[in-house]
């Protein structure tokens, strides 16, 4: 019952444990690690290349500062009031160095990992006011199953170390996902889109309606799971939907 009821501590702590017995080496360069540093080294950590500003999440150009919708949709002829999701945030692109820190955070339960990510996102948009303006911190929510497979929600830890830094609070239980999808990694977009139709469901219209959102993901890839989330959260009144990731998948 102790340790259901504080998975993250847990976690963390048998991290500790095998990282002093068992040396470990830098998820990056390989290098041996000394004993202030854990899964990457601060060489390979202060290299990590970092995107510049937010992108729209359907053509993934870059906004100047200030804008709030994709000129090049808008150029081609895209209905912009379409779009559910305004803008999106990214640390980084989805290259090899940051799908090897996340798959540490996400499968390996490098909970620490993860944190150290998501406080560098959160300090991304420390002077963007179109975060700054939203009223609550969403993560997309795993179902119950895999919840209790993997022991935590990568999405909430990435959501609540960007609540201690942008001061906006996080509001876990107000979306739901009701259907077990499946894993949309070798999914086409077209797949994905129809696996996660139907799987979301806000339980709290009355916290959501008309307030601005930041809906949070460990990567975006389609958008195709964010997008629902969004949908969902449109449908109970929400008046704007913003994403933020670690990391997007360009190619």
């Amino acid at each position: 019952m102790l340790l259901s009821k504080f998975p993250n501590s847990f976690l963390e702590l048998k991290d500790d444990i095998l990282d002093f017995v068992y040396p470990q080496h830098c998820a990056i360069c390989k290098k041996h690690l000394n004993r202030e540093e854990k899964d990457i080294c601060e060489a390979c950590w202060n290299s990590l290349v970092t995107l510049p500003d937010s992108f729209c999440p359907y053509c993934i150009s870059f906004y100047e500062p200030g804008d709030t919708k994709c000129g090049f949709c808008q150029s081609v002829g895209k209905i912009i009031e379409d779009h559910k999701i305004t803008l999106v945030r990214s640390l980084g692109r989805f290259d090899d160095y940051y799908k090897e820190l996340i798959h540490r955070f996400k499968y390996g339960k490098k909970i620490p990992l993860g944190k150290r990510l998501a406080q560098r996102l959160g300090e991304t948009i420390n002077d963007d006011s179109n975060f700054s303006e939203c009223h609550f911190l969403i993560p997309v929510p795993l179902h119950k199953s895999r919840y209790r497979e993997r022991g935590f929600n990568q999405s909430e830890i990435i959501a609540e170390e960007i609540s201690k830094i942008a001061h906006v609070a996080v509001l876990k239980n107000a979306l739901k996902r009701k259907k077990n999808t499946k894993d949309q990694t070798n999914l086409s977009p077209q797949q994905r889109e129809e696996n996660v139709s139907g799987a979301f469901v806000v339980t709290q219209p009355e916290m959501v309606n008309g307030k601005r959102i930041i809906l949070v993901d460990d990567v975006i890839t389609t958008g195709a799971t964010m997008n629902e989330c969004a949908q969902m959260l449109k449908q109970a009144g929400a008046e704007k939907i913003i994403g933020m990731t670690i990391a997007v998948v360009t190619d």
